[in-house]
Formats: structure tokens, sequence, C-alpha cells
């Protein structure tokens, strides 16, 4: 982000495949890369130390927003929020910057009936969204992406969101630039993306995936904004995610800052731009994983599912070197993970019904961000048994 050579390395998961890139084979052998993370001591950007080429990870995409109801939620949240604060509705345009299936834009026109526009470059996720009457256009966001709109006729954006995909990005600078160029006087870019002051003070080690190339705080993306001429102008923490943040950014001078200062002190003062912060972090991480493991052990002979198919799912099962043995199925709602195998250790992916027919005793949440979901939703289907929080190594 600030172009410095100089990173610093605090995290090595070691060689780890790609999470979603699920397999037909359980022989099937997936390719892995090293998967570390690094400080950059200038600007205080977490980030990883190589990139995997865009197109392999999200040309074809797997997960689907609309699974979670809670997620859901909290996009018809979202729309009463922002409709609220920026006097959106019918005549606004908005786009939404990898929109997946829809999830979002269906909620948020359900709240403001506006004109709507996914970005997304997943070959299989336009058709989803065009089958709810969402207008989708397969690409990756950045300058051609934008300069194409212009092109074709668009307006100008009054809202652009991009939720959990700023930190997938590898050129942010030509990102927010791109966003400048098309977000219309006045009109707003709200980001979500996990925030990293959770993703340390909770050790949600397992959020470390390829796909997830910074982990971000509100000091170095401050920074940004203004490189790309852009403003800060309102930040909120957000539950969803195992903790979030909502940022909204502006053209300069379009209102006073929301909360932007209380997060930069919060930062500066708690310690996030030492590396030693980071070294103590990642020795926490290295107990949770052990915690995990004599949970597994404790538990020898029990028969133990995990719920699930997730990228940070993928990340636990890799790094605490599970096997088929000691979980034979994943349990899965999404039609295209169910009759895969899980990258790296094998495990089959089976739907809800196919596990009622044949329950576990144990449920390991590797979706934990959605625990309340998922309990309430096995339990109705007629799951009795028990539930693991796996960062915690906690039965409920």
């Amino acid at each position: 982000m600030c172009n410095s050579p100089n990173l610093e390395q605090y995290l090595d998961l070691g060689l780890m495949p790609l999470s979603n890139n699920l397999l037909d084979d359980p022989g099937e052998i997936a390719p892995r890369y090293p998967l570390r993370v690094m400080l950059c001591p200038r600007c205080g950007l977490s980030q990883l130390s190589i990139v995997i080429d865009p197109q392999t990870l999200f040309g074809h995409y797997v997960y689907r927003s609309s699974i979670s109801q809670s997620f859901k939620d909290h996009c018809r949240e979202m729309a009463h929020e922002l409709a609220a604060t920026y006097q959106l509705g019918p005549d606004s345009f908005h786009i939404d910057i990898a929109g997946n299936d829809g999830a979002l834009l269906v909620e948020f026109r359900q709240v403001l009936h506006h004109r709507t526009l996914s970005v997304d470059p997943a070959a299989n996720l336009a058709p989803i969204c065009e089958a709810q009457g969402i207008r989708a256009y397969q690409a990756f966001w950045g300058l051609e992406a934008a300069e194409h709109l212009a092109a074709t006729g668009w307006p100008r954006a009054d809202l652009i969101t991009a939720t959990n995909v700023f930190a997938h990005v590898d050129d942010v600078k030509e990102f927010l630039t791109a966003v400048r160029q098309t977000l219309a006087p006045g009109g707003v870019l709200v980001l979500e993306f996990p925030y990293l002051l959770d993703f340390i003070d909770k050790g949600e080690f397992d959020t470390v995936y390829f796909e997830h190339l910074s982990y971000f705080s509100i000091v170095p993306l401050a920074y940004l904004c203004i490189q790309c001429g852009l403003e800060l102008v309102e930040v909120s923490h957000q539950d969803i995610h195992g903790g979030s943040v909502r940022c909204h950014v502006q053209h300069k001078g379009q209102r006073p800052q929301v909360g932007v200062q209380e997060f930069l002190r919060r930062e500066i003062h708690g310690g996030y731009a030492d590396i030693k912060t980071y070294y103590a972090w990642a020795r926490k991480v290295d107990k949770i994983v052990v915690g995990f493991n004599k949970l597994l052990d404790h538990l020898k002979g029990a028969k133990i599912y995990g719920f699930a198919a997730s990228a940070k799912g993928n990340t636990l099962l890799n790094v605490a070197g599970v096997t088929v043995k000691q979980i034979p199925f994943i349990v899965d709602q999404t039609p295209e993970k169910v009759g895969k195998f899980s990258p790296g250790t094998g495990i089959p992916i089976i739907d809800l019904p196919a596990m009622i027919d044949d329950p576990p005793e144990y449920l390991v949440l590797l979706a934990w961000n959605f625990a309340e979901e998922v309990v309430a939703k096995t339990r109705r289907a007629g799951y009795l048994g028990h539930y693991i929080m796996p960062l915690t190594a906690q039965i409920i």
C-alpha cells in the first residue's frame, strides 16, 4: 500500500491449499502455497506474502452469501441505515462490488426500490443475480471496469458497497481510484471487512487464507483514502463475521467525520503498530491449535462431523492436521459444495439431510461466526448432539 519493501513476518501457517478450490476426488493432490502474514511497519497494513492469481480464486466461486439468514438480516439493516443517512431512494443508483449471488442487492432493493448493478468476476454467480432481476457485469473491479461502465452509459453511483471483498484486493489503490471515478458527488462508498483488532484480540487466525490478502485496521485505511483523493468519514463496529467494521468513504469535504478519530486513537495507543504485539499473538495461535487437537484426542472414538465447508474451516483443519479418521464428514448447504472434498484433508462434504440420517455426537462449528444460526438450523432439522467451538475448544 505504501510501496515499502520492508515487511516483517509474524505468522507462518505452513504450506496450505486454496481453501475454496474444492476437490472432485479425495485422492486428488491440491497445490499448496506458503500462507504467511506480514506487517508493514511503515503504514501498519498486515498482508500475505504472496498473491494467487485472482482468476483462479474467484473465476468460479463456491461461496454463496444468501446461504446465511444472519447475513441477509445484516444487509437489510444496512439498507435502512444508509437510506436514512444519505437520503437514498428509488432514483438512486447502487453498485455492489463482488455482489456474489445478489444477497445484498436483493435486501437493498426491498427497502429502497432503486437501480442496482452487481460487479463480480464469478461466471457461476452472475446468472443467479440475473434470475432475481439484478443486472450483473462479470468483471473484477478496477479502472477497466469503471471505464467500461462510464462508456456504456451507466450513471455515476450514489452508493457503492463492497462487503467482505476489500481484503481480497491486491491493488487497493486502483480499487479506490476506480471508486473515485465512479462515485457521484455526494455519493458514498461503504466498505465492510473483518477488523484487524478482532482478528488479533479474539485469536481468529482461521480467517487467514489466500483470498484474504490484507488484514485491515483503520490507520492504514485512512492513509490510503487520502492517497486516492478520498476521505474516510465514518467508522462503526459490526458483530458480523466475528467482528467487522463498516467504513463510509466519500469525496473530500462531504461531511464531518463520525467515529474515525476514536478508532485511530484506540489502534495507536493499543500497540497495533508494534511488531511485538503480533509476535505475541502468533504464540497465542499455537496454543489455540494445541487446545483444539487436545479436545479431538479427548473425544477419540466419538463420532465428530464438521459443519460448513468454509474457507476458515479449511485453514483450521489443515493447520491442526485433522484427518478424515477424526472428522469423516463436513456438512454444508451450498449446492456447489455438496459431493466435493475439502482440499488438503480429503474430507467429503455432505448435505444436512444426510447428517440427520446418520447424526454425529459432536458437530465442529467451522463457520463459528454464524454459530447461533447454525445451532438453530440444525436443531430444527432434528440434530440432538453437542457442538464444538474450535477456537476456544468449548463444547456447547
